[in-house]
């Protein structure tokens, strides 16, 4: 899930659904931001390009970030269209909410910035919907998606400086964060968004995100980080190599969540089936939680109905492919509609009034997995 996160913020952008130069998840001429980008330009202090560390010769086990081994997660729209009637009506979801343990926002929809994509669904309304107390009341613990390398930011100095202002705005607002979830720090450091790059290897984003996590756990040692990166943009391989760079700079991520471009799959027939299999093995090995983003990931998905029916099928692919993920992500980043907000699909509510709301979707999408 590509989201660009820096103080304006851009257009959100998930797998293969924007057309930048190079963004954030598909094919490498295609940009594939998952995330939401933002949508003024920002202005970062940090633009410099750090030269590649040496390595160590020495190899050192890396010890696991104590998770739990399952957990369930929700990231409604970041524009959706009754966002805020979670909180003010919580028994329309009340089964899918006792599955639920993590709920995730975007940053944009949590940094008192303009935010076009996010349609009403601003801080001011959060705080007013007292969103962070509640979910803190629920029991559910709070994630946010931040940038850790990117283009307006690229030593990660000032992604750093944008997750510090999302804490402190859910922490003043009687919310904890429990877990920050870097958005595809691997392709930001490569790829071109808003005619800016860093330019970066492999090698150079995986110094950069290192230190930015050392930051995060300096600043906050209780909040677990985690990584979501793009598949197949990058290749099982490549994939692996990048969780190996991440381990001899000394980081075990608290998880790794993997977004899926289901489009490119399809078109370029990757087999799926073996590349999910090959992953989760890989993670099981390494002891970092291995999870899948659900979510439709196919352009066409403009509707409620379509976008439930499309992320179902992907749900059914998973199960056969690997049975149930450590950490299952029902999360949406779909458009943008006619009036340029994401929006798609409605959350509420989970019962057949509406069978194709996002916390329905949750309810269906766990059973599949027999949960």
């Amino acid at each position: 899930m590509n989201r660009n996160e820096g103080p304006p913020y851009m257009i959100p952008f998930k797998p293969i659904t924007l057309v930048m130069l190079a963004l954030t998840a598909c094919n490498v001429q295609q940009t594939v931001l998952d995330t939401p980008l933002p949508t003024n330009s920002p202005h970062p202090s940090d633009t410099s390009i750090p030269a590649p560390t040496q390595r160590p010769t020495s190899t050192f086990t890396p010890v696991p970030t104590p998770v739990p081994s399952d957990l369930v997660w929700f990231a409604p729209n970041m524009g959706s269209r009754d966002y805020s009637e979670l909180f003010a009506k919580p028994d329309q979801w009340s089964a899918a909410r006792s599955e639920i343990d993590v709920f995730k926002f975007y940053t944009q929809n949590v940094l008192d910035y303009p935010c076009t994509v996010c349609g009403d669904n601003t801080l001011d309304t959060f705080v007013e919907a007292q969103a962070f107390q509640k979910l803190t009341d629920w029991g559910i613990a709070i994630s946010v998606e931040v940038g850790a390398v990117k283009e307006w930011g690229c030593t990660g100095t000032e992604e750093f400086r944008v997750a510090k202002e999302t804490i402190r705005n859910i922490r003043a607002n009687g919310g904890t964060i429990a877990f920050l979830d870097m958005d595809e720090p691997y392709i930001g450091g490569e790829l071109v968004a808003n005619s800016r790059t860093c330019g970066f290897t492999m090698e150079q984003s995986a110094d950069v995100t290192s230190q930015f996590i050392r930051k995060v756990h300096a600043a906050f040692p209780n909040i677990q980080v985690g990584d979501t990166e793009p598949y197949p943009y990058f290749s099982v391989p490549e994939l692996e190599q990048w969780i190996v760079a991440l381990e001899e700079r000394g980081v075990t991520l608290a998880h790794f969540l993997l977004d899926v471009d289901l489009e490119n799959v399809r078109v370029n027939r990757h087999d799926v089936v073996a590349d999910l299999q090959a992953l989760a093995g890989f993670f099981h090995e390494h002891r970092i939680p291995f999870g899948v983003i659900f979510t439709s990931n196919w352009t066409a998905a403009g509707s409620d109905r379509a976008y439930f029916e499309s992320t179902m099928e992907w749900v059914r692919t998973v199960n056969a492919a690997i049975g149930k993920p450590q950490h299952l992500i029902f999360q949406s980043w779909q458009g943008p509609a006619a009036n340029g907000v994401h929006e798609v699909p409605i959350n509420l509510p989970e019962d057949e009034s509406s069978p194709y709301s996002h916390t329905r979707l949750i309810i269906e999408g766990l059973d599949a997995f027999g949960q």
